[in-house]
């Protein structure tokens, strides 16, 4: 298991103070990556290998977001490999032990030369290290596509929305997904799955709906194919 230690920070917090979702999702990203960087895995040494670990699905829990000032604790661990891809697990806790949020993300292993997934070796796993899986419900990767979504405008894939690996960063996606929820929308679960990566100078054409189960956001190109499907689940 690794943790990394944070801090609310005025940049992150929403009109109530809390901790935004979008910034959470990226506390979680980032705890990863500092992950990969103690295990020596960094991402820039990975990219200098034409390779990456890229998000292929979210599932979030929301118990409390944190508020500003509050320091608070993300661990993270590896719970199975399988093929080409990693499941990983994140928890969230407060200064004094309380769970926050906890998630279940699944990754796969991506070969940038040739645009396609590829099975990592055993010395690119064995430094992560193995934790048995978090006790929580764990949802389908998939995320369900509703009919007749609102067309909401589109957005332009821009260079401040890029990373490293020059796509659209998986983060982006949940920011740009939240900026269409009705007003006052308390998060309580999401569910995010990543279909296509969104690049420099591309559009993304935003639907959504409000259904019983939650609001959705699809996030699609011209041609209405997914980038990525978003599912907020709360009142």
């Amino acid at each position: 298991m690794y943790q990394c230690k944070d801090r609310v920070s005025y940049s992150r917090v929403d009109t109530d103070g809390k901790l935004k979702v979008y910034a959470i999702v990226n506390a979680l990203q980032d705890c990863s990556l500092f992950h990969s960087e103690e295990a020596g895995l960094s991402c820039m040494d990975l990219k200098k290998n034409a390779r990456a670990w890229l998000v292929n699905s979210w599932h979030i829990v929301f118990k409390r977001r944190p508020s500003m000032g509050e320091e608070f604790v993300v661990r993270t661990w590896p719970y199975k490999f399988k093929g080409i891809f990693g499941m990983r697990n994140f928890v969230m806790e407060s200064a004094e032990g309380e769970t926050l949020v906890y998630a279940d993300s699944k990754w796969f292993y991506f070969d940038q030369k040739t645009g396609k997934p590829i099975r990592p070796t055993a010395e690119e796993i064995e430094p992560y290290g193995m934790g048995e899986p978090y006790p929580m419900e764990y949802a389908s990767r998939k995320v369900r596509c509703p009919d007749s979504m609102d067309y909401r405008g589109t957005v332009r894939v821009c260079e401040n929305h890029l990373d490293t690996n020059e796509h659209m960063n998986n983060g982006e996606y949940i920011r740009i997904a939240a900026n269409f929820l009705p007003t006052g929308f308390r998060v309580d679960e999401l569910r995010a799955e990543y279909r296509l990566a969104a690049k420099m100078g591309d559009a993304i054409c935003v639907n959504t709906k409000q259904e019983e189960d939650g609001f959705y956001v699809i996030l699609a190109d011209e041609e209405k194919s997914p980038y990525a499907i978003v599912c907020f689940q709360g009142e």
